[in-house]
């Protein structure tokens, strides 16, 4: 491997990649909340598929954080 930085092992988990897989999973449980309350016929879907939109858009940086932190850092 040639990477600058040295891989990190399975029984050394990275607490940065735990981190920004929690944010991620969190984020993703918002999204999948947002939708449930908006289905179950709550009033106002302006309101929802504003904050679904800001949910999804959290979500999918967060996903974009956690990829490139694994893939700068090379960890597990």
């Amino acid at each position: 491997m040639d990477s600058a930085l040295p891989r990190t092992e399975i029984a050394e988990q990275c607490p940065e990649r735990e981190r920004l897989l929690r944010e991620w999973t969190q984020c993703g449980r918002q999204v999948a909340k947002l939708f449930a309350e908006q289905s179950g016929g709550a009033p106002n879907s302006a309101f929802f598929e504003e904050h679904i939109r800001l949910a999804r858009a959290a979500e999918a940086e967060a996903e974009r954080a956690y990829h490139r932190h694994v893939n700068t850092h090379d960890c597990v």
